[in-house]
């Protein structure tokens, strides 16, 4: 289209059209390039949230995998303990119920009222003591060397008590003291009357006949007592004090070959069992 005369009666409005038409196509070219950077924008932000959401997601799938694979391990594990201690329950009750059967004891009634069990066993038609059980508070034992005889040492009424094989049970306690001008004194009335007071404890087989054990006998009612290994014979119930052993602190720990060991206040000692009972 030719530019038109400007002496053109048209002139004027050809122009007009021309500018309008100009605006038009610049109104017309803002919103296409508008438009296409809007959906390129919207385009590339869809793109990254989906890629971003993408890796979340694939992420959390992967983290759920593996945490149900190690939740069905755990299940597995839990089950395979489960039926392994079934399994091994039963054998145990076996087990305890055979140690049952084969154990054999003599009941022992104590001072308190308790039922002690004297385990042993059978060799060559013979009783060999092995242990006490259950034991009260304050109550101790021993086996006499050959293990044919248990003495049961309570210390709470200071009592000594033998058993042998046959299951009878002995009480060799001594029952009271006698003074030189003939006045009795007995075990309870001195333990009820002088409180900490030791008649007898720590008792302990010298041999097969003879138990030692620790009193503050033949002393009483006075202050700042020693005490004394003394002896019993368990056939014959004599009881004799062993003097030359007097100390403040006196313990019997063990009976070996050389004779029976004690702790005393100038330290440890080995007495011959031959000194002790001739």
């Amino acid at each position: 289209m030719g530019k038109p005369s400007i002496f053109s009666k048209e002139y004027q409005k050809r122009m007009k059209r021309r500018k309008r038409l100009a605006s038009a196509l610049v109104v017309l070219l803002v919103v296409v390039v508008a438009a296409v950077l809007l959906s390129t924008k919207m385009n590339f932000s869809t793109s990254i949230k989906n890629k971003v959401a993408g890796i979340f997601t694939n992420k959390n799938s992967k983290d759920k995998v593996q945490k149900d694979k190690e939740t069905a391990s755990q299940l597995k594990n839990d089950k395979e303990k489960d039926n392994s201690k079934q399994s091994d329950a039963p054998a145990k009750d076996d087990k305890k119920q055979e140690d049952s059967k084969d154990d054999k004891y003599i009941e022992v009634t104590l001072s308190s009222g308790a039922v002690s069990k004297a385990f042993y066993d059978e060799v060559s038609g013979a009783k060999k003591f092995k242990l006490l059980d259950p034991i009260d508070n304050g109550v101790s034992f021993d086996i006499s060397p050959s293990q044919t005889s248990i003495v049961i040492n309570e210390t709470n009424t200071q009592q000594i008590k033998v058993v042998d094989g046959s299951g009878q049970i002995k009480d060799v306690t001594k029952p009271n003291y006698t003074t030189k001008d003939g006045r009795a004194f007995s075990r309870e009335t001195i333990l009820k009357q002088y409180q900490g007071y030791l008649w007898s404890v720590n008792a302990k087989f010298i041999d097969d006949s003879h138990v030692a054990y620790v009193s503050q006998l033949p002393w009483f009612g006075v202050p700042d007592l020693y005490s004394y290994i003394w002896v019993v014979d368990i056939n014959t119930g004599e009881h004799k004090a062993v003097m030359n052993t007097k100390s403040k602190n006196l313990t019997i720990t063990s009976l070996a070959s050389d004779g029976l060991h004690i702790k005393a206040d100038d330290g440890d000692k080995v007495i011959p069992v031959q000194q002790l009972i001739g």
